[in-house]
């Protein structure tokens, strides 16, 4: 299998490539240059005889692997004109994204040759577009799963995680439930016979805890004896204040526009989970709020009455 030099370079030069130092042998690289590209390039002899032969030049093998997959422009346009979307700038190759105008939505989308080829939909609006209609929900199945539940809806279907205004046919009121909660067992939060009543008469209340330095509004049923005040008694705090009004809508309406206001000025929550389990959310410093200020807040703070709404079915 040994070759003489002359052998050898003739070799090369059948392979296009000009030696430029003396033949080591088959098996070692051997320093040439490509008479195509000038490129310096150093092959072994045996890698360009025989069965498994390569090209000498891999410059030169890239450039004529790549012009072997390139496509012709015009059937590369029209191509992406089948699939739905205008080119805006010139074709680069398959693998570059290609400014392109979708047909589908009207936006400018930028996908591959390639992978319009490989059948991607090159439009991530489109895409999203067509998954959400897909997960959609029949208008008449979402208000046959709220009249299921004992809910009139009162405005058309949206989403199933957005608020849905109904009216209760048991007791009449209206609330905006979603109708995922509904579908997950929930129902009226007036008729609900657990939790917090809010069409009952209700109270707020302020609770201190000298321990942990600590003051808390909250809301609770009036008719209630197991109520939130005698668990939080459990835990140390003691009842400052209570302020009755007519419904639990009312307690919960004055509570959240005392705690946005005091939000506002800067007073954040107090102490952690751990240390107030159930409302911990509701505390603060009781140096910088103290509960006289909580208790003046809440006398202040007076339910104004909800508008009459319409009654008009869809």
């Amino acid at each position: 299998m040994r070759h003489d030099a002359e052998t050898a370079a003739g070799v090369m030069r059948e392979a296009g490539l000009e030696p430029l130092e003396p033949y080591p042998g088959t098996a070692f690289p051997w320093k040439s240059r490509c008479t195509k590209c000038g490129a310096i390039v150093s092959p072994r002899l045996g890698s360009l005889t025989g069965r498994s032969r390569r090209p000498g030049c891999k410059r030169c093998a890239d450039r004529a692997h790549g012009e072997a997959q390139r496509h012709d422009e015009d059937l590369a346009v029209a191509e992406m004109r089948e699939h739905g979307f205008e080119p805006q700038e010139p074709y680069r190759g398959v693998k570059y994204p290609w400014r392109c105008l979708c047909h589908g939505c009207g936006t400018i989308t930028s996908p591959t040759f390639g992978s319009i080829l490989a059948g991607q939909s090159g439009c991530r609006r489109c895409a999203d577009l067509r998954a959400g209609a897909a997960r959609r929900e029949d208008p008449e199945r979402a208000a046959a799963s709220m009249r299921g539940a004992g809910l009139e809806p009162l405005e058309p279907y949206t989403t199933t995680m957005t608020p849905w205004r109904c009216r209760c046919t048991t007791c009449g009121r209206t609330s905006t439930p979603t109708l995922s909660k509904i579908r997950s067992g929930r129902g009226c939060k007036y008729c609900a016979r657990f939790g917090f009543d809010r069409a009952a008469p209700a109270r707020v209340y302020v609770v201190t805890h000298a321990q942990h330095g600590a003051v808390k509004i909250g809301v609770a049923g009036a008719l209630q004896r197991n109520d939130r005040i005698a668990q939080h008694r459990r835990l140390g705090w003691t009842l400052f204040y209570e302020h009755h009004v007519p419904t639990g809508d009312d307690a919960l309406a004055v509570e959240q526009t005392i705690l946005r206001r005091l939000r506002a000025a800067g007073h954040g929550v107090f102490l952690t989970a751990v240390q107030m389990p159930n409302g911990w959310t509701e505390t603060f410093d009781a140096a910088r709020v103290t509960a006289v200020q909580l208790r003046h807040a809440i006398r202040e703070c007076q339910p104004t009455p909800a508008p009459p709404e319409p009654l008009t079915l869809f």
